[in-house]
C-alpha cells in the first residue's frame, strides 16, 4: 500500500458531550439527536493570513489547520519542486448565507436588487467555492503541484485517496496530501446525512490530512468497514476513520 508519512485529525474529544443540532432558520423541523462540534472560532484559528477569514468558509478553516501542521514533513518535498506535491481534498460545496436569504424573503420584486446589494455580501460567494479553500490551503503551504476536489457527501474521502494512490503509482507525485475538512455550516447537509447515512451514530465535526508517498504496493482504500464506527464525520469521514485505524 502507500506509504503513510504523515497524518494529523482534528476531531471533537471523546469527553465532549453529545447534543442536539438544531438551526436557527429551521427550528425543530430539522433536527440532528447527536452531534459534537470543534471548539474553535475561525478568526482565531492560526492562519497565516489575517484577511482570509473574510471570504473562507469554517470547513474551509479547518482544512488549513490541519494541513499547516505538516508543513515540516511536506518542506522537503517543497525543497526538491514545488510542483512534485499534489493535492487531494475532499470538501463539501461552501454554504449559503441563510441570514440574508431569510432576510430578503418578504422583498417585493421592485425593492430586490436594492436589498439584495444591501444585505448580501459578495464575498459569501467565495464560501461556496471547495475548490477555493484547497487552492487557499495550497497557497499558504506553497505547494504548486496538481490540486484536485471532491464533493461527493458520501465517496469524496474514497475518490481522493484513490487518486493519490493512482498518481503516486504512475510517478506524477512524489507526494500526497490527502485531506478532508467538513462542518456544520449548511443545515441541510446535515439533514440529507441524517436521513441517509447516519444511523445511530454521532455526527461530529472534523479535519484530516495525510501524506502518502509511494511504496511500490495498491491500496484499497474500499476495503475497510466504515459503517460501524461510533461517530460520523460526514465528507471526511473515510479519511479520518483510515487514520484512525493506524493509530490503534
Amino acid at each position: 500500500m502507500s506509504n503513510i508519512l504523515w497524518s494529523s485529525t482534528l476531531v471533537p474529544s471523546a469527553h465532549v458531550a453529545a447534543k442536539p443540532y438544531t438551526s436557527d432558520y429551521y427550528g425543530e423541523s430539522l433536527r440532528v439527536p447527536l452531534t459534537k462540534t470543534l471548539a474553535l472560532e475561525e478568526r482565531t484559528a492560526p492562519l497565516p493570513d489575517r484577511k482570509v477569514y473574510r471570504s473562507m468558509s469554517r470547513a474551509g478553516v479547518l482544512l488549513s489547520v490541519v494541513c499547516l501542521d505538516g508543513q515540516q514533513v511536506i518542506q522537503p518535498f517543497l525543497d526538491k519542486s514545488p510542483f512534485c506535491i499534489g493535492i487531494y481534498a475532499a470538501l463539501e460545496n461552501g454554504p449559503v448565507d441563510l441570514k440574508s436569504t431569510l432576510e430578503m424573503i418578504d422583498v417585493s420584486r421592485e425593492d430586490f436588487a436594492e436589498q439584495y446589494k444591501k444585505h448580501r455580501n459578495p464575498k459569501m460567494f467565495l464560501m461556496q467555492l471547495p475548490n477555493l479553500a484547497a487552492a487557499q490551503m495550497g497557497i499558504f503551504l506553497g505547494i504548486l503541484g496538481p490540486l484536485n476536489v471532491y464533493n461527493s457527501s458520501t465517496y469524496g474521502s474514497i475518490h481522493a485517496l484513490e487518486h493519490a494512490e493512482m498518481d503516486l503509482h504512475e510517478g506524477r507525485v512524489d507526494a500526497a496530501l490527502v485531506c478532508s475538512a467538513f462542518s456544520f455550516e449548511n443545515p441541510l447537509i446535515l439533514e440529507r446525512i441524517r436521513r441517509q447515512t447516519l444511523q445511530d451514530r454521532i455526527l461530529c465535526e472534523g479535519a484530516a490530512a495525510l501524506v502518502l508517498t509511494a511504496d511500490g504496493k495498491h491500496s484499497d482504500w474500499k476495503d475497510f468497514d466504515y459503517n460501524t464506527t461510533e461517530s460520523y464525520y460526514g465528507i471526511s469521514h473515510q479519511i479520518i476513520t483510515q487514520i484512525q485505524k493506524k493509530g490503534e
